[in-house]
């Protein structure tokens, strides 16, 4: 996961703080809200009641479909310095991504793959991948080993 001060080292000094927009119709979207909302100007985009009603009471939530332009303009899309995004589909996903892209100029554009098979399509447009899959097998393997170290202790 990208911290605040990993963003901040993204953008330009002069720039504080930096902006970021996270589109997701998933629960990981307003979990990066909570977990970015301090030192960095956050903004979800969800179109999903409950996604939005886990964010903290401050954070800045606009409900609508990420993938139309409209929604994306409402949400500073175009002020944003980097883009999340993590949607149920990665068709969705890369339609976000091709917005974000050609519309706002979006420098940065993080995309969660569900598919690893996906990743070639997403780098071919500048996104940088973080593969879903791979992120949840590495927590589980570390979940798994302390747990065995945890016997192994008791024992």
């Amino acid at each position: 996961m990208i911290s605040p001060t990993g963003l901040r080292e993204r953008v330009d000094d002069d720039i504080d703080p930096p902006s970021v927009l996270v589109i997701s119709d998933r629960y990981v979207g307003s979990a990066v809200v909570t977990t970015l909302g301090r030192g960095t100007d956050v903004c979800l985009v969800t179109d999903h009641d409950g996604v939005a009603g886990q964010t903290p009471d401050d954070a800045r939530v606009v409900v609508g479909d990420g993938r139309e332009r409209a929604v994306l303009r409402d949400a500073g899309a175009q002020t944003t310095d980097i883009a999340l995004i993590s949607m149920q589909t990665d068709h969705g996903a890369f339609l976000v991504t091709q917005l974000l892209r050609t519309q706002f100029d979006v420098e940065t554009v993080v995309v969660v793959l569900n598919d690893p098979q996906h990743r070639p399509a997403f780098e071919s447009v500048g996104s940088e991948v973080v593969c879903g899959s791979q992120v949840l097998a590495a927590e589980l393997e570390r979940t798994v080993e302390t747990a065995f170290k945890t016997l192994e202790t008791a024992k």
